[in-house]
């Protein structure tokens, strides 16, 4: 990928997903309990931070941060009924029963809601692929590139190079 296109990962210890379903009932709850009523987009965020926060201390912080806002049919009730009506399945259960495109199963309990870990180390290997990628053939990366993808990819350039020498011989 482009060098600025994945900054974030620069400020990334850890990356969460979540599933639909358990978005959408952090969107109902929210809107219930806070009187929030934001798109579900908005409410990722917030769905992987109520998982990550049963793991931390209790007098942890934790702290979110996005932009959304509720209008032109992006109301979550409105979301759900068009994957119906486009033969998804909606229910309550548990969402590690969702199935992308086939299912949208929303927790019936706020402990249900489990982000799950996506490997870093991939993301990084991947950057300095893609990055690596759009330079000419038999191109050597500088130190200069490799300080940069050292701190693009927030690691260090020892990683960086093992990644380079591991796709070189790939």
């Amino acid at each position: 990928m482009p060098r600025n296109a994945a900054r974030a990962l620069r400020y990334m210890d850890r990356y969460l997903t979540v599933s639909q379903g358990e978005v959408f009932y952090v969107t109902e709850a929210m809107a219930k309990l806070e009187g929030l009523e934001r798109g579900p987009s908005g409410n990722t965020a917030m769905a992987a931070a109520m998982s990550l926060a049963r793991d931390l201390p209790a007098d942890a912080t934790v702290v979110v941060q996005e932009t959304e806002y509720t209008g032109a049919g992006k109301h979550h009730w409105a979301q759900l009924n068009f994957a119906r009506e486009n033969g998804v399945e909606v229910r309550a259960g548990d969402p590690a029963e969702n199935v992308p495109g086939k299912s949208i199963i929303i927790p019936e309990r706020p402990e249900q809601i489990r982000a799950k870990e996506m490997d870093l180390a991939r993301m990084r290997k991947s950057y300095v692929r893609n990055s690596l990628s759009h330079a000419p053939e038999g191109y050597a990366p500088t130190s200069d590139d490799v300080a940069f993808l050292a701190e693009d990819t927030n690691s260090d350039p020892a990683t960086v190079e093992e990644i380079v020498a591991a796709l070189k011989e790939a």
